[in-house]
């Protein structure tokens, strides 16, 4: 019987669900030309910059970036998913009456930034007065 409740509290302890795992990630955007203005999540920079973003669904869609003499661009930003949390939060989830599941499941926690690395090259206008050369 002491094996049986030593095995049960074992499991509560090791499982887990994905918010307890979120950390914000750093990501770095540069561009070619370097000195473009990027605005990400609420955040504004200008390259060469380093960013801290949240996880879960509170990860930007996109950013903008643009420099003058330069086409603007809009870049996704890739999200993964955390499969190794899901199962956490089923089979664990079985004795805690799935609550880690639903938890995740409302917080977006599976998810995080698969890509923390964006380099973009910048376009010059078309026809554009004197875009700026490297």
């Amino acid at each position: 019987m002491t094996r049986v409740v030593s095995v049960v509290v074992l499991t509560l302890f090791l499982g887990g669900c994905a918010t307890m795992a979120t950390v914000d990630q750093q990501v770095s955007i540069t561009s070619d030309p370097p000195g473009a203005d990027v605005k990400i999540g609420g955040l504004s920079g200008t390259t060469p910059m380093s960013v801290t973003l949240p996880t879960g669904y509170a990860i930007p869609q996109a950013f903008h970036i643009q420099k003058d003499g330069y086409q603007p661009q809009t870049v996704g930003i890739q999200r993964g998913f955390r499969t190794s949390a899901l199962v956490q939060d089923i089979f664990p989830g079985m004795l805690l009456a799935f609550v880690p599941l639903f938890v995740d499941a409302i917080t977006g926690d599976w998810y995080y930034i698969a890509n923390t690395s964006y380099h973009v090259r910048l376009l010059p206008v078309p026809g554009g007065n004197g875009a700026e050369k490297k």
